[in-house]
């Protein structure tokens, strides 16, 4: 019996499952095609309705009941592309401040706790080529919201002490700017593009901020902020008519005015073949990214640049370079377009040091093949759907599509843009992808970047073309060295060969080739121990024992790097690289080897720590500083010097004291540092051995 009843049931279920099979063509058809996806409906877009106040700015309003909210966004025909090259980063720091700043009704701080009673956010920003200003509030908060933004667009305050502090975050980001290397090929790519001195890619430096002032952010901001110059879009509870009159209100002592806003730069490009490097000595993959300038959004072709840029980049590309041959951690392409300006094509990938040109011809081969043979069906059907499936999610939220449906308005783009692109999309072809490919695309007159280490590469980049080394060494603020007298280059030659004899002689000094010393130290509130050795004429390796467990930094001649508790070995950041190198050209060893190439001259008395010392400044190459010089002892009393801190160049002043004798020759056993008159650091060498006996593997990578 109980076999009888599971004879019955293996038949029953034979039965089920060949009926199955045969109803889905088991064997037959692939079972994708069993099933028909019906069209996507018809998005549902809200109406906005467009109006014009009599001062000139312009009102698009959308009406959305679901939420008790009210967002007001504002957009300002001004932008970086309008600063003066020698002020650059005045558009952001403009845009900065007139949010920490505040306005003449609402000063920055008291604005803040004005927002944080009503949970409130008020935004306000400058980029290339458009300002903005942004206020989201609860529906019952609109009067007062408002007014806020009224005031912040008319009477922004500029006060001194919020622009030393964009200032500060300014220069932060420029002293940051080389320690991540995909950034890097990122700005330096785009550099290639648009030229070093182009609006669309000048980079901020310290001497511009430097000279940026209260006035030239008024001066900025009286340019471009006025009613007929600006779109103001606002969404959420409320009706369009009332909204209207309340805009009117809030705004009515805007007047118009004259505008002086010509058109964005143009972008002059001529396509040609260059083969670019950046040197970055202690990584172990290249970056590379290659390509020409790209389009603008309102070119006919850009929904058949759409697909071809999908096929390739994400399909093609990708399977080959990564997939294939297995050389790239990633791989990426992108064929850009803006609204006013055309964008930039770029391929690129991080790949082993040892396939770097392997990998760039394997790009280039790709982009020839699209342009030479048309791409599959199935290729234009997975890059089409790519694109469509995605299309939904531009209007997932009122939000967006008023950002958008502003933008339109803003660049003089037809309200259905989207939709128009989206229909383009639809119809490419087989045919239109191929000859989009052969129009746009230049794989012989692209311009390649690559960052990374030459010594590692595959082979020399030079068999691809003449290579061009880019410096991307952040430019220090200048400091100016005085016309000296014969009297003060006599004095301070003299008192530094002084200097130098106390220590315990040139000769002596010239005998060092190594020093190694073991301090304890405190800095940003932290105690910690270690040890620094001093390998001449350029090797630093330190150790510090922190509360987080062992750091350890190494400079040579051509390389700099770290490590720390559980993380990978990583490049040293510039900064901090250069301060160590640094530190070693104001060394005494360092002074008694390169004397007779000095410039020297006598800077007068200088209080230190409630002592008069002597000053002298020291000039080497490109690098100065002034040391002080104990007019009792003549010994170095400390030094003054500029460095790049987490906020940029600052200037510090050294303090040193408590000399003790080491093999012979005087060291200062106490280094206290300040800035400002606040101290940084402090250190007390416990131990200081000369000429000892070193392991030359601590300065290689490890």
């Amino acid at each position: 019996m109980i076999q009888g009843l599971d004879h019955t049931r293996g038949m029953k279920a034979f039965l089920a499952l060949s009926t199955l099979a045969a109803g889905l063509g088991f064997g037959q058809k692939n079972p994708k095609d069993a099933f028909q996806y019906p069209p996507l409906n018809k998005i549902q877009t809200p109406n906005i309705v467009e109006t014009t106040l009599k001062n000139g700015m312009k009102l698009m309003l959308v009406e959305d009941r679901q939420f008790p909210t009210i967002d007001m966004r504002a957009m300002i025909h001004t932008g970086s592309v309008y600063e003066p090259a020698g002020k650059t980063g005045l558009a952001s720091i403009t845009g900065t401040v007139m949010r920490t700043g505040g306005s003449k009704k609402f000063p920055g701080d008291a604005l803040d706790k004005l927002l944080e009673t009503l949970g409130a956010e008020v935004e306000t920003g400058i980029g290339q080529t458009s300002g903005s200003v942004s206020v989201s509030l609860l529906q019952e908060d609109l009067d007062k919201g408002l007014e806020v933004l009224a005031d912040i667009l008319m009477n922004p305050l500029f006060p001194q002490e919020k622009i030393d502090l964009a200032k500060i975050e300014e220069k932060s980001a420029i002293s940051r700017r080389n320690d991540d290397v995909a950034q890097i090929t990122d700005r330096e790519f785009n550099t290639l593009i648009y030229g070093r001195d182009n609006a669309y890619a000048r980079q901020t430096e310290y001497a511009t901020v430097d000279a940026i002032t209260a006035e030239d952010l008024a001066a900025f901001h009286k340019r471009f902020y006025h009613p007929n110059n600006v779109i103001l879009a606002v969404w959420g509870n409320f009706k369009p008519k009332e909204m209207e009159k309340k805009i009117a209100a809030a705004f009515a002592a805007w007047k118009p005015a004259a505008l002086d806003v010509p058109k964005p730069p143009a972008v002059d490009y001529k396509y040609d073949f260059t083969v670019n490097f950046i040197d970055k000595p202690d990584v172990n993959q290249s970056n590379i990214q290659l390509g020409h300038i790209g389009t603008t959004l309102d070119n006919p072709d850009y929904p058949a640049l759409l697909v071809m840029n999908q096929i390739l980049s994400f399909d093609r590309m990708f399977k080959r370079v990564r997939t294939d041959e297995g050389l790239a951690y990633s791989v990426w392409g992108y064929y850009g377009a803006n609204y006013d300006h055309p964008g930039s094509f770029s391929a690129g990938c991080q790949t082993k040091s040892e396939s770097t040109v392997k990998a760039i011809r394997i790009m280039l081969d790709e982009i020839k093949k699209i342009q030479n043979s048309e791409v599959t069906d199935k290729e234009l059907q997975k890059s089409k759907d790519a694109y469509l499936n995605g299309f939904v999610f531009n209007f997932d939220s009122k939000g967006k599509i008023v950002s958008r449906q502003m933008n339109y308005a803003f660049y003089g783009y037809p309200k259905d843009f989207s939709e128009r692109t989206k229909a383009g999309v639809e119809k490419v072809t087989k045919a239109n992808v191929m000859a989009a490919a052969a129009k746009y695309l230049k794989p012989d007159r692209v311009r390649i970047l690559v960052v990374g280490r030459k010594e590692d590469f595959d082979e020399p980049l030079s068999n691809l073309g003449t290579v061009n080394v880019i410096d991307i060494a952040i430019p220090q603020p200048e400091q100016a060295v005085p016309e000296a007298s014969q009297e003060a280059v006599a004095k301070g030659e003299h008192l530094l060969q002084e200097a130098i004899q106390a220590i315990g002689g040139r000769e002596a000094l010239l005998a060092v080739k190594n020093v190694k010393v073991s301090m304890q130290a405190t800095q940003g509130g932290m105690t910690f121990s270690g040890t620094a050795v001093f390998a001449y004429p350029d090797k630093v390796h330190m150790v510090m024992n922190s509360p987080y467990g062992e750091i350890t930094m190494v400079v040579t001649q051509d390389a700099a790097w770290m490590s720390v508790p559980q993380q990978p070995v990583m490049p040293l950041p510039d900064a901090q690289a250069q301060a160590l190198r640094n530190n070693l050209l104001r060394d005494p060893r360092t002074l008694a080897e390169n004397l007779d190439g000095l410039k020297v001259q006598y800077a007068g008395q200088k209080d230190l720590e409630g002592k008069s010392v002597e000053d002298v400044l020291v000039v080497q190459g490109d690098y100065s500083f002034h040391l002080l010089i104990d007019p009792a002892t003549r010994l170095p009393a400390g030094a003054v010097y500029s460095e790049v801190g987490p906020q940029g160049p600052m200037e510090l002043t050294e303090a040193a004291s408590d000399y003790r004798v080491f093999g012979g020759l005087q060291f200062a056993t106490k280094n206290v540092t300040s800035s400002g008159g606040q101290k940084m650091s402090e250190s007390t060498a416990t131990d200081i051995q000369v000429n000892a006996e070193l392991d030359p593997k601590i300065f290689e990578k490890k």
